[in-house]
Parts: C-alpha cells; structure tokens; sequence
C-alpha cells in the first residue's frame, strides 16, 4: 500500500511540482520514504554513516557525469565539419589514417628484426629423387588365376609375410606385368625380372 502511495505522490510531483520537486521525490521513493531526510536527521547519525552517505551520493553523481560526458563526445566524434570549414571530419581523417597504416605495416612488419618487408625467395627446383635400389629378392609363393583375374603371392624383404598382387599392381618398386602359373614377371627402372613359383619354403 505504501508504494502505491509513492507512486500517486511521483505522479503528482511529477504533474504539478517542478523537476527539482520530482526528482527529490523520485529519490526519497527509491530509499522507501515519502520524503527525503531532514538536515536535523542526518545530523543525529554517526558521523561515519554521514560520510559514507555522502561519499556514495558523491559517486553516484560522479558516475552521472561521466556517463553524460561520455555519450555527449561519443555523439560529437561522429559528426563530420562542413566541407567550406576547411577540415575534414574526423571519420575521413580515420579511414586516411586507416588506408596509410596498413600499407605501412606490410612494408616495414614490427616483428621483423631490421623493419624489411618479406621478400619471397626464387623458388628452386628440388633434385629429383634417387633412384631406388629394387629388390631382385622376391619368391613368388602362390597364383590365382579364375575369370580374367590373375594375382601373385610374393613375399620381399620389405613384405616377409606376403602380398597378393594384382597384374599391373606394385610390390617394392616393381609392376606385376604377367602372371601365368609358372612364374610372374616383373618390370621396373627399365629392367624385368622373371620369378619362378617356388612351392617350397624361402
């Protein structure tokens, strides 16, 4: 009941009385009073109540006026002067600055040790690879052969266990060119390789 007593006394101050009215009964319904403290109350508090009312009323007022002063230059920073005014506005002077910057940056980086921009070296044509030693070690231990497909079994050094193999497949650098029941043949760096199936052990 009494904040709606609060209210119809904001509404009335705020209607017939004057801003400084309003306001001070604005306050006082903030601290759930119908009217702010006399002198003579405050006066009957501690003196450290006093002071801490005072600085907190102190910093509120400090935060409306920053906050004022801030919106106030915020609005001012976007308006540009009038071109008869001689100036440019601060927006073309920024995105000038902005323009002139970044050319800068790219051309003396601040993490470069001597400010010199990043010139790409030629690039140079690697070796090709050496040739690989092919491995004329292989056993070919099985063929399957049904419906036009033909597989090896060959085992290497670099497979001990075995592989099959397909006709035009690779095992160790070297193509399987033909697989017949007998033997397989290999192709490689210029070289072919005829191995016999050797049902026995290696």
């Amino acid at each position: 009941m009494t904040s709606l007593t609060q209210m119809v006394q904001l509404r009335l101050a705020g209607m017939t009385g004057s801003p400084r009215q309003f306001a001070t009964a604005r306050l006082a319904a903030m601290l759930g009073r119908t009217d702010l403290p006399s002198r003579t109350e405050l006066m009957a508090l501690r003196p450290a109540t006093r002071v801490l009312i005072l600085g907190f009323a102190a910093w509120i007022g400090l935060v409306g006026v920053v906050t004022i002063s801030a919106l106030i230059s915020l609005e001012l920073s976007t308006v540009t002067a009038p071109a008869w005014f001689g100036r440019t506005g601060p927006a073309a002077k920024a995105s000038n600055a902005r323009a002139g910057g970044f050319e800068n940056i790219v051309q003396r980086p601040l993490f470069s040790r001597n400010r010199q921009g990043f010139v790409a070296a030629e690039p140079v044509a690697a070796p090709p690879p050496p040739m690989a030693t092919l491995d004329s070690g292989l056993t070919l231990k099985g063929v399957f052969m049904s419906d036009g497909i033909a597989k090896a079994f060959l085992i290497s050094a670099q497979s001990p266990l075995g592989v099959w193999v397909e006709v035009n497949g690779q095992i160790d650098g070297w193509r399987v060119a033909a697989v017949t029941p007998e033997h397989v043949v290999l192709e490689g760096q210029g070289e072919k390789l005829t191995v016999p199936l050797h049902a026995g052990g290696r």
